[in-house]
């Protein structure tokens, strides 16, 4: 297909349509996936918040789902999908899929040609059919001979009834090999190959008149020929949520216990594809590694034991991503709009019922609960609770403010100072000179307090000597002594120096 991109926009080019199972049986609930990469030069967030994908079988709407931002460049390709929401019929269908539905980009950023993609599947009343295909090793080794003992096995879907007498080609980088299956529905083969890149190996059932046909893919990894012990690691991503190129992985590698961190690395240094890299290491050990995505931790993996001429394949399966928003409100459940949320990815602020966005995190691990800060408009910061999230969870985090008092530290012989004055054995004047005193010495704190213009007149309202009296016999507490402390300066009665 090729894009309509118009300079300086975000240009999204909608393409291979496929169906999972890509045989369904009758009845069977049908996944329906794409692929969409950007063909302009800015991301879509910069110029929609949100950009809908729809899915259709026979022109009928059977499921709307948002996407994510999409990078420019082909490269940044990202996978769409719909949840399984066809049950499969027998004949031709027509399956469409109509990204930027609901036209958030508009045409005066992306062209609607590109936005749509159909395509028809036959759907059979044969039986479905699993071929497996394994090989003796994960890797070959580049420039040298590598002897690779092939399996495959063929079975019924439903039953897994070993399907004999069936006509298998297996598929070496371009060559076919024909062969037959043994009346355990297997094929054992053997094979040596010289490569210096990756090498793929397919194997094909077309089906008969009583079975569908099916297949499996293997990549055989091209180690350099100087590693005599390493770990193949390959990223299972099943939903196509992340990629080294566009997120920041990285590995710490301890040597038989937390005390011995030999390695910290970055998948890209050693990327074999978009999915797989290989660490070299010492061999007679165990190892495992902490991961982190985008400085996160992700999670733990199992102890592996690397011994001479090891090439051991490690399979990390990434889990589904989470949503979560903040809904932040008062003791007496009151919403408070314009609190500012900072969700240890960005902030975002709550708007008029106390919500946040929706934003996209990975779920938590054990021990490893998040926590979100808030940032109020009196300029009081507090925490949430620490929560967590599951694979594929979308939850709503309450947070509750709660009226922060201040705690005064004044000491106790100020009470009785007030006591004197209030009772008439210190006259104002004294009372005062005195608090100036403790406050210019720091004796005294005050919040700080814009200070009025002088009076010519210490003259004090009789409500400040009850206060006082209060305040000493413990009927109001330090709060109401200092807010008319406070006063005092605002009205010039009390001038700090």
């Amino acid at each position: 297909m090729n894009a309509n991109a118009l300079p300086g926009n975000a240009e999204l080019v909608l393409e291979n349509i496929q169906i999972e199972p890509p045989y369904p049986k009758k009845g069977e609930l049908t996944v329906i996936t794409g692929d969409v990469y950007n063909a302009g030069i800015v991301e879509t967030d910069s110029l929609a918040s949100i950009i809908t994908a729809a899915y259709f079988v026979d022109d009928k709407l059977l499921f709307i789902d948002e996407i994510g931002n999409v990078k420019p460049g082909i490269g940044n390709k990202i996978k769409i999908s719909s949840d399984p929401v066809w049950d499969a019929e027998v004949g031709n269908h027509n399956v469409k899929i109509i990204i930027d539905y609901h036209n958030t980009l508009n045409d005066q950023y992306d062209s609607f040609d590109d936005n749509i993609a159909e395509k028809t599947f036959s759907i059979s009343s044969l039986n479905s059919t699993k071929i497996l295909l394994t090989t003796s090793s994960p890797y070959v080794i580049q420039g040298k001979d590598t002897l690779l003992n092939i399996s495959v096995s063929l079975e019924d879907s439903d039953s897994n009834k070993p399907l004999d007498g069936k006509n298998i080609i297996l598929n070496f980088d371009g060559d076919d090999i024909y062969l037959t299956t043994d009346k355990y529905g297997k094929i054992f083969f053997s094979k040596t190959v010289n490569y210096s890149k990756a090498l793929s190996v397919e194997s094909n059932f077309e089906g008969d008149n009583q079975y569908l046909p099916s297949s499996s893919i293997l990549t055989l990894h091209s180690i350099p020929k100087d590693i005599t012990s390493a770990i193949l690691v390959n990223i299972i991503d099943a939903k196509k949520q992340y990629n080294f190129e566009n997120n920041s992985f990285e590995f710490l590698i301890f040597q038989d216990s937390y005390e011995n961190l030999i390695k910290k690395i970055s998948p890209t240094t050693t990327l074999l594809d978009s999915d797989t890299f290989w660490i070299s290491l010492p061999a007679e050990h165990d190892y495992f590694a902490e991961v982190y995505l985008d400085g996160r931790f992700l999670f733990l993996t199992d102890k592996i034991q690397l011994n001479e001429n090891d090439i051991v394949l490690e399979e990390l399966v990434i889990p589904e991503s989470a949503e979560v928003r903040f809904r932040v409100t008062n003791e007496l459940g009151e919403p408070q709009s314009n609190v500012i949320v900072n969700n240890w990815i960005y902030s975002t602020i709550t708007d008029e019922n106390g919500f946040t966005d929706w934003i996209v995190v990975l779920p938590t691990s054990h021990a490893n609960s998040y926590v979100a800060e808030v940032f109020l408009p009196n300029e009081i910061t507090m925490q949430s609770n620490p929560f967590d999230v599951f694979s594929g969870e979308k939850k709503t985090i309450d947070i509750i403010t709660m009226e922060i008092r201040t705690i005064y530290d004044i000491p106790d012989w100020i009470k009785n100072n007030a006591e004197w004055w209030a009772a008439g054995q210190i006259d104002d004047d004294s009372f005062v000179q005195g608090i100036q005193y403790l406050i210019k010495e720091d004796i005294l704190k005050i919040p700080p307090t814009t200070q009025g213009s002088s009076s010519g007149s210490n003259d004090i309202p009789d409500w400040i000597k009850s206060n006082a009296e209060w305040w000493a016999a413990g009927q109001i507490d330090d709060t109401s002594f200092i807010n008319a402390m406070q006063f005092l300066i605002k009205e010039g009665i009390v001038r700090i120096l």
